[in-house]
């Protein structure tokens, strides 16, 4: 099971938290997780590298996780797109991947 946890206030994306493995099929063939780590480390590199927005994040084997330490809109629109983009995942394959919402 791979757990999507976004941090929220008011509104606003603070981060997320992306942990486990999908277990949808064996490493390496799992196209679940392949698409979690896709879009998780596509919105990674364009707040980081092309917007240069201030964060922390972490990257290993079985978690991907981001601290925003400031923000804009257009940081916003990509972490709500990939928060809208893990939930149709997980309505796709509900018993591989959950979203929880942490209120900040």
């Amino acid at each position: 099971m791979t757990r999507c946890e976004f941090l929220i206030g008011k509104g606003v994306f603070y981060g997320f938290k992306i942990t486990g493995h999908v277990g949808f099929d064996v490493k390496g063939k799992d196209v679940v997780c392949a698409a979690i780590s896709a879009v998780s480390q596509s919105t990674l590199i364009g707040l980081n590298e092309v917007m240069k927005v201030n964060l922390n994040y972490e990257i290993k084997d079985g978690l991907i996780r981001c601290d925003l330490k400031d923000s804009n809109e257009c940081a916003q629109f990509m972490m709500k797109t990939l928060y809208q983009t893990l939930v149709q995942i997980s309505k796709q394959y509900p018993r591989n991947v959950s979203i929880s919402e942490v209120e900040v």
